[in-house]
């Protein structure tokens, strides 16, 4: 296991991009959903829906968790809205009900867990490391976040 650096200065984007993302960078798109967690990092997480409903964990980890924040935003607010205007006899929305679509660049990691119903199984829950993202905002307003994986340029020596 890789020792941690003490004084979080020290910590460049080359060392801690190094750490997240393992695999190489994929992008698509993402439905986030108003269900947020953080880590023991303090790193932010927010539940995500892809193909067929699955749903997964999208984390903003590093550098990149401060600039969340709009998202977090705006996630909680269209919850509030989509809860504060319900007509007397109509069902409240479920969490899944409210998403902003979200195209995101990242790295993909599996987590092995125990089986909620049967506790000597295991399940694998996917991860998404988030690198970019990129969605519309509640004015219509593109707004786009974070940065590519950093990857260190690799010297090519000429053989004679």
């Amino acid at each position: 296991m890789k020792k941690r650096i003490e004084n979080p200065a020290m910590i460049t984007p080359a060392y801690e991009d190094g750490g997240l993302f393992k695999k190489p960078p994929t992008e698509l798109v993402v439905n986030l959903i108003p269900k947020f967690a953080k880590n023991s990092r303090q790193d932010v997480i927010i539940k995500g829906l892809v193909q067929n409903d699955v749903e997964i964990d999208v984390i903003f980890a590093g550098r990149r968790k401060q600039e969340a924040s709009e998202i977090v935003t705006l996630l909680k607010r269209k919850w509030e809205d989509a809860n504060f205007r319900i007509p007397k006899g109509y069902k409240a929305p479920t969490r899944k009900d409210v998403f902003v679509p979200t195209r995101v660049q990242g790295s993909w990691r599996t987590r092995v867990v125990e089986d909620e119903q049967e506790p000597s199984l295991y399940a694998k829950e996917y991860q998404l490391l988030v690198a970019r993202w990129a969605f519309n905002s509640d004015t219509g307003e593109f707004r786009s976040f974070g940065e590519p994986p950093f990857q260190e340029q690799v010297a090519r020596v000429a053989g004679p």
